[in-house]
């Protein structure tokens, strides 16, 4: 990273395009800047590096949004019942997984998680935009933790989004 003006309150926090087109280069997070990302040209990664985070299961019913509070690039698209990540907006910062009351996010290289990816790229098409917090849906904590819930409630509606 060398030639690269990194100011002292910048943090890299995932890899993104590159402007020159030849793979991705380091988002940089500069907190007292707002909240996009800054981008930086440097030398390509392999593209195995790229890695997103996906909303799973534990969503549906749930719907808490704590994490669309934090989201550095509004990532998050909303269904009638759950949220989902859009996996090419999403740039592996991680904020959002500890912020999930229902820790139903989770890094898409955990194990068996290809339906997800597939499932949040799908809807995330489809579904609002949502970059703000609003109330869980009554019963949250009654759902939260229920198996199956995919087979059982979901729901392939639109949310209202922003």
């Amino acid at each position: 990273m060398s030639g690269i003006a990194v100011p002292q309150f910048a943090t890299i926090i995932a890899t993104g395009p590159s402007r020159a087109g030849v793979g991705p280069a380091p988002l940089f997070f500069a907190p007292a800047l707002g909240k996009a990302p800054v981008d930086a040209v440097a030398a390509p990664l392999p593209e195995n590096c790229r890695m997103t985070y996906v909303v799973t299961d534990n969503c549906i019913k749930c719907k808490y949004m704590d994490c669309v509070e934090v989201c550095p690039v509004d990532c998050f698209y909303e269904g009638e019942n759950m949220l989902v990540i859009h996996p090419d907006e999403c740039i592996d910062c991680g904020v959002c997984e500890p912020e999930c009351p229902a820790e139903a996010i989770v890094s898409d290289s955990e194990p068996s998680l290809e339906r997800w990816l597939k499932l949040n790229a799908e809807y995330a098409a489809k579904w609002p935009n949502i970059t703000r917090k609003r109330e869980p849906p009554a019963d949250a904590k009654a759902f939260d933790g229920v198996a199956n819930k995919f087979e059982t409630h979901f729901s392939p509606a639109p949310g209202e989004g922003d």
